[in-house]
């Protein structure tokens, strides 16, 4: 319990991926019997390899892979005021 308490008076806590954002990490016995416990569940979810461990997770796509020079800022053609009454009636 020191240990933790010492790490979060200090920020030496940073955020781990691996950890945070698969659904298993251990040996690779351990994240296939995870996967195979959840079935259809982890349709999607991979068997990754990372820093001697293995991780089940979604492999990450980069968002704007596709995106072309249409997408870019659309700037004030994209701007409509709107006319809002504050008024609360309390109905």
């Amino acid at each position: 319990m020191e240990l933790v308490t010492e790490s979060l008076v200090k920020g030496n806590n940073p955020r781990q991926a691996d950890w945070t954002e698969s659904i298993a990490v251990g040996s690779r016995k351990f994240v296939e019997t995870i996967k195979e416990n959840l079935g259809s569940r982890a349709k999607g979810r991979k068997i990754l390899e990372s820093d001697g461990g293995f991780q089940l997770r979604e492999e990450v796509n980069t968002y704007n892979a596709n995106s072309d020079s249409n997408n870019d800022n659309i700037g004030v053609q994209n701007i409509f005021c709107w006319h809002v009454n504050h008024e609360y009636t309390g109905s």
